[in-house]
């Protein structure tokens, strides 16, 4: 028992001095660059050990730790008036040694995972310094307005929402339905901080297939609206909602292989063409770009709240039809319903009709739904582009969504055929 004790306690004497070792790595680097230090890569993991030792054998944080806290802080004011006496402003290192030490507390604790998280997190934002500060001074007072209009959408509105069922059968929960709003404005502001880090071809394409992972259709919808303030971009952006579509279909595929392989089994010379053909659309699109360099584009915006909220409201009329389809369609209910649903999403429909293949449908007509929530869907987004989008984003994703259809056509006559 001793002896376990002992590996625990040097386990996370090992772990504060690590951590301090990286944010001393980053000090000792902005030393050589002529910035007054007065802690460097020795220091910082003793600041660490200093924390952990005294959580460890007082057992927690208590009265020993934070009269160490209590002195190193001490320490620290007494360096900065020095320093400052010399002509050096600031108190990032001084910040970072105070810091540092809550680390080595938390991991003499026990909590390795939380002080691995924020002795990392230090070290980044220490290391990038340059970036952060261009940052700002590149982001106009608009952008910065709409920043913090989106934090009260997700922080500050969205808790305070009713989280239960209201309207025709229960189907508008009021936190979910501004959930979309959330998501439509949060891939927005995504998509436009990757325009702004990486660059628009990079960061839209990056952008798009990230979003892809959550909902292609916000991608589609938030793409658009760019489209209209930025038309330049336009080609980049379709190709960006275009991967966001082809992940859409791997995401189905995947989603059928977890619920029921023998679902995926059928659908997979459908979805497979689907795939091919949207990804021979968006190579083709991308192609047509223009030779230009990749310079800034007149993203401004960074959502457009009142587009998100119109797509909101119309997702929430597609959940009543999607309900009345299943209460009063009867047999031609399954495809009815994926048709509709498809409107705004596959993703339910795809979990749903791979479960009900185990009980009360074959595999057949599972693939049968699900390829038609898919195509549904593909129809609906060029609809939003239509709807939403610039010309020039029409065009791109139009095309893009067009070859798609043409490989799930053709997958379907070949399975109809016995081809496949």
């Amino acid at each position: 028992m001793e002896s376990t004790a002992l590996n625990v306690a040097l386990l996370r004497l090992l772990v504060a001095a690590l951590l301090g070792g990286f944010v001393g790595i980053e000090r000792e680097q902005r030393a050589l660059s002529d910035e007054h230090m007065f802690a460097g890569i020795r220091t910082f993991p003793l600041f660490a050990l200093l924390g952990a030792t005294l959580s460890l054998v007082s057992g927690g944080v208590g009265a020993v730790v934070i009269a160490g806290f209590g002195g190193l802080t001490a320490l620290v004011v007494v360096s900065y008036f020095r320093s400052s006496a010399q002509g050096h402003l600031g108190t990032t290192t001084e910040t970072a040694a105070l810091t540092t030490y809550w680390i080595g507390v938390i991991a003499g604790v026990g909590e390795l995972a939380l002080a691995g998280s924020l002795g990392v997190a230090v070290a980044i934002l220490l290391a990038a310094k340059e970036r952060l500060e261009e940052f700002p001074r590149a982001v106009t007072r608009d952008e910065m307005r709409a920043a913090l209009v989106f934090a009260v959408l997700a922080v500050i509105i969205l808790p305070i929402l009713p989280n239960r069922p209201y309207g025709p059968w229960g189907v508008w929960n009021p936190q979910r339905l501004w959930m979309l709003v959330v998501l439509v404005c949060g891939l927005s502001f995504a998509a436009w901080v990757a325009m702004r880090v990486w660059g628009s071809r990079l960061g839209f394409a990056l952008s798009g297939v990230l979003g892809g992972l959550v909902s292609s259709t916000v991608v589609t919808v938030s793409f658009a609206t760019h489209s209209r303030e930025a038309p330049e971009e336009s080609r980049r952006l379709a190709v960006g909602s275009g991967l966001a579509s082809l992940v859409m279909l791997v995401r189905i595929a995947i989603l059928a292989l977890v619920v029921n392989a023998a679902v995926l089994v059928q659908l997979a010379p459908i979805l497979g063409l689907m795939l091919a053909g949207g990804a021979l659309g968006v190579l083709l699109v991308a192609r047509r770009e223009p030779v230009e360099g990749d310079a800034a584009p007149r993203l401004a915006n960074p959502f457009d709240l009142r587009q998100a909220i119109r797509f909101t409201v119309l997702y929430a009329a597609v959940l009543v039809a999607v309900e009345a389809a299943r209460r009063f369609l009867g047999p031609a209910a399954v495809y009815t319903a994926s048709a509709v649903a498809g409107l705004t999403d596959v993703d339910a429909i795809t979990l749903s009709l791979s479960s009900l293949a185990k009980e009360r449908l074959t595999e057949t007509a599972a693939a049968a739904g699900i390829a038609v929530g898919a195509i549904a869907n593909t129809i609906a987004k060029a609809g939003y582009a239509m709807w939403l989008g610039s010309p020039g984003y029409r065009r791109g994703i139009l095309s893009i969504l067009a070859f798609a259809l043409a490989g799930a056509t053709t997958g379907i006559a070949l399975v109809m055929s016995g081809a496949l």
